[in-house]
């Protein structure tokens, strides 16, 4: 009798792990991606997202100076040192949301490698809103660059196009040879953009 419960039971519960497996949504281990990964648990986040509502970036000093102004700032002097620091600090100033940090986030990016190599894998990488930031033009404020390193290579089509990057994003400063960063993204995956 115990046998006949037992094998009765084995049965049932196969059946219903057969069944929940065919029914992706219900089973965490599937490879449907779409179904694995609800809208609930991804944020999908744009570049402005990563700016404060209230934050107005000032505008570049730089831009409003005349060359006679400009010429006698760049003197050399110690106090036109110190002057041109603090121009730089408040115009380099980025804040970031902290209630981002910890979030499930999904952004559309491109990628600007802090590595490289023969290969097209990449572990450590830059996401930035345009193609060529960091490398072709200056850097974006901080808080418009986000850090990934990658537990596992990333292979890279061609890096001037765009992507999508799921992971766990952090308000985390990152400085590297490139920029210093605002975010770094714990990776979970990278797929080509699509509206």
């Amino acid at each position: 009798m115990k046998t006949r419960i037992a094998l009765v039971t084995a049965v049932a519960v196969t059946g219903l792990l057969f069944s929940i497996n065919s029914y992706p949504a219900w089973w965490p281990f599937s490879d449907d991606d779409e179904a694995t990964e609800s809208s609930e648990d991804v944020a999908e986040v744009s570049w402005d997202d990563l700016i404060p509502a209230d934050f107005i970036q000032p505008e570049n000093p730089y831009m409003t100076m005349t060359q006679q102004q400009i010429d006698k700032l760049m003197d050399g002097s110690e106090e036109s040192n110190a002057e041109i620091e603090r121009i730089e600090a408040e115009f380099n100033y980025a804040p970031v949301v902290p209630e981002l940090d910890g979030k499930r986030v999904r952004i559309p990016a491109y990628i600007t490698p802090l590595e490289y190599s023969n290969s097209s894998a990449i572990r450590e990488f830059l996401l930035v809103p345009y193609v060529g930031a960091c490398i072709h033009t200056p850097p974006p404020p901080s808080n418009q660059i986000v850090y990934v390193k990658a537990e596992e290579a990333v292979e890279l089509g061609n890096m001037y196009d765009p992507i999508w990057a799921t992971g766990v994003i952090r308000t985390e400063t990152v400085e590297s040879e490139l920029a210093d960063t605002g975010y770094r993204l714990e990776l979970e995956k990278v797929q080509p953009y699509t509206q």
